[in-house]
């Protein structure tokens, strides 16, 4: 005697099988876009710091941006990322900055928002101030990662096991450490 429960109805006939569907998460469709910062994104490139918690002013943000050397990264043309910079004259010698003609693009820090950590964006805001640097001329990008003045002795290994974001990015793309009046400062030579 048949069954004539559904489950085993629909078990005992013979299925093709179908192919898996792939599907994309939102975050593999996404494109990034590397953009120069304008007068115009000041408005959104302060509400970007902010929600990342730097303390800043329109004002200071501005006075940054028309130097031409900040960058932003856009997704969908909304900025979730800013990354500072500007020309400054630095001696690699005595790990000071000086008065005198820029020779170095110096990186403030980047304001990722949270939901976009995590891919790459860090690196392609450094990889672009980097290679602004280049085409002014400057011979140095230079940052300064930690305003306290660790004991370590090798600041690259001290840097790679409890650095930030930040100094992880810079170890990646060759930068050295070192200690001074400033902090721990980092610099590459381009």
């Amino acid at each position: 005697m048949k069954s004539k429960f559904k489950s085993e109805i629909i078990d005992s006939e013979v299925k093709k099988a179908e192919p898996a569907k792939k599907f994309r998460a939102p975050t593999e469709i996404e494109e990034v876009e590397i953009k120069k910062l304008h007068e115009s994104d000041v408005e959104e490139a302060a509400k970007v710091m902010r929600k990342c918690l730097f303390s800043v002013t329109d004002e200071e943000i501005s006075g940054v941006v028309s130097k031409g050397m900040s960058y932003g990264a856009f997704v969908d043309r909304i900025l979730v990322s800013v990354g500072l910079s500007w020309e400054v004259r630095f001696n690699p010698d005595t790990l000071d900055f000086e008065e005198g003609e820029g020779n170095a693009v110096f990186l403030e820090d980047d304001a990722i928002l949270l939901a976009y950590e995590g891919r790459g964006i860090r690196e392609l805001l450094i990889e672009k101030r980097e290679e602004e640097g280049r085409e002014l001329g400057k011979e140095y990008a230079v940052a300064i990662t930690s305003s306290i003045r660790p004991n370590d002795e090798n600041l690259s290994e001290a840097m790679m096991q409890r650095g930030n974001k930040t100094e992880k990015a810079l170890i990646r793309r060759g930068y050295r450490f070192a200690k001074s009046q400033h902090g721990v400062v980092a610099f590459k030579k381009l």
